[in-house]
């Protein structure tokens, strides 16, 4: 596993190097914005929806990692530099996980698991993550770490639910989306204990420890939340919000609004690598959020009257009303997120790129495949495929994005491995035994003469003495 660990780190500090460009650093998004304010002594705060404040609209461990990260590398290159290499031992851990996750659930294929880890190390979208000031590259690694631990059923001691609740409670810390995951990730442990010969009970009382454990992981920040907001919020404030973004009027299922501008960016040729990153990155700058659209002055005075998450809850409200006056369009919305979210987003520049696109292709095609192949192990993989679904689910029927595909990649190339792994030894015993198969070697001394072989020395006196002894005995025959 060293082995596979330190291919994935460099492959991915490789596409850090070949991506780096002055010119064009990478956009930090609100997690940038919000650490500038930590660092300025205002909090955690942004500018949402027309009002300045203490916020929500992020989970908040990413911008409390930069704001640490810029506190001793400053705001510069520098931090960002530091930020990508973070992340890039962060995806190298999780491409560790998922090898020894695929080794668990296919222990009769022993290399499925190094199928699963090189897939993983080497998969496109993931390499390009580890570039980005976005948290999906920690977002991947704590659900990972979650189906890891889930796996990791006993008997002895307390410490296995503590870390698993651990584990679940980062994991919404990081991306309270996630949420959808973690019943399932629980059921599995449960089942798992149950296996190890624990009674209901005493699986029920490590399930109670384990959501405890969880809960007191998130309490500091919903503390901090009621304390700001005067009422509780789970984590972020911005479910609403985003609800709306991906279903109203004027929405194309997601929250950005492709312009000329961004499809000009996306257009441009360049040379070298960095080049295109940032042409890329600058046709995704230039696309409109659906905010600056499709909200209007009144709208922005009505919500300055809000607090965050009431701006969130009535802007949640207006999709509601939406979906209730126009279910159909509602229904093609889904369809076009589902399309989105498995295949090409085409109101993000990003999916333009022929390498994502075939890429893409290439993991729907190998993930699909293997689940068929191996589904006869389905009362293992049961978990991965439940929590592929239910995460494609939530964003079919909310928003889509490509960042929020990104966590679940993986599982196909588990599912993938457990295909290609019996394959490739298959064709492995097949070679050998083709080889064993050939005719064994000519005895020493004899030559092939057309379609006879032809001895000499000692070896054709034997030939022409046996063939003295069979003419005999066809003569008194």
């Amino acid at each position: 596993m060293f082995a596979l660990a330190a291919f994935a780190l460099a492959a991915r500090l490789t596409v850090v190097w070949l991506l780096a460009d002055a010119a064009h650093p990478p956009y930090t998004f609100e997690h940038g914005q919000i650490a500038a304010n930590l660092l300025a002594g205002k909090g955690f705060a942004i500018r949402f929806l027309g009002s300045e404040g203490p916020t929500s609209q992020q989970a908040p461990c990413y911008p409390l990692l930069l704001a640490a990260v810029q506190t001793f590398c400053g705001q510069g290159l520098a931090s960002l530099y530091l930020m990508q290499v973070l992340q890039a031992l962060a995806g190298a851990a999780c491409v560790v996980l998922v090898a020894q996750l695929a080794a668990r659930w296919f222990p009769e294929s022993p290399a499925a698991g190094w199928f699963a880890g090189l897939l993983a190390a080497v998969h496109p979208t993931q390499l390009y993550a580890v570039a980005q000031i976005q948290p999906v590259v920690w977002i991947t690694l704590c659900l990972f770490v979650v189906l890891w631990l889930a796996q990791r059923a006993g008997t002895s001691g307390w410490r296995g639910p503590l870390w698993f609740g651990a584990a679940a409670g980062w994991l919404l810390l990081w991306e309270p989306i996630l949420a959808v995951a973690l019943p399932i990730a629980a059921l599995a442990r449960l089942l798992a204990d149950r296996g190890q010969g624990l009674s209901w009970t005493a699986g029920l009382k490590r399930l109670a420890l384990t959501v405890a454990t969880a809960a007191l992981v998130i309490a500091p920040w919903l503390a901090r939340n009621y304390a700001v907001h005067g009422e509780l919020v789970f984590i972020k404030s911005t479910f609403g919000y985003a609800f709306w973004q991906g279903n109203n009027p004027l929405s194309l299922g997601t929250d950005k609004l492709p312009t000329e501008a961004s499809r000009a960016a996306t257009a441009q040729r360049e040379d070298s690598l960095a080049a295109r990153a940032g042409a890329v990155q600058s046709a995704r700058l230039a696309t409109r959020y659906i905010d600056d659209v499709a909200l209007t002055p009144a709208d922005y005075r009505q919500l300055a009257l809000l607090g965050e998450p009431q701006r969130c809850r009535w802007l949640g409200q207006r999709a509601v009303d939406f979906i209730r006056t126009q279910p159909d369009r509602y229904a093609r919305l889904c369809l076009a997120r589902l399309r989105y979210f498995l295949l090409f987003d085409e109101t993000n520049p990003r999916t333009a790129n022929a390498v994502f696109r075939v890429t893409t292709v290439a993991w729907l095609v190998l993930g699909t495949t293997g689940l068929l192949a191996t589904w006869s192990r389905i009362r293992v993989l049961w978990p991965s495929v439940v929590i592929f679904l239910a995460v494609t689910a939530f964003h079919a029927l909310t928003i889509s994005s490509v960042r929020f595909r990104l966590p679940i990649e993986p599982l196909a190339w588990i599912w993938a491995a457990g295909a290609l792994a019996p394959l490739a030894a298959h064709l492995r015993v097949a070679r050998r035994d083709s080889a064993t198969a050939l005719p064994a070697p000519l005895p020493e001394g004899a030559t092939l003469s057309g379609p006879h072989a032809t001895l000499r020395g000692p070896h054709r006196a034997a030939q022409e003495h046996a063939a003295r002894q069979g003419a005999s005995t066809r003569r008194e025959l």
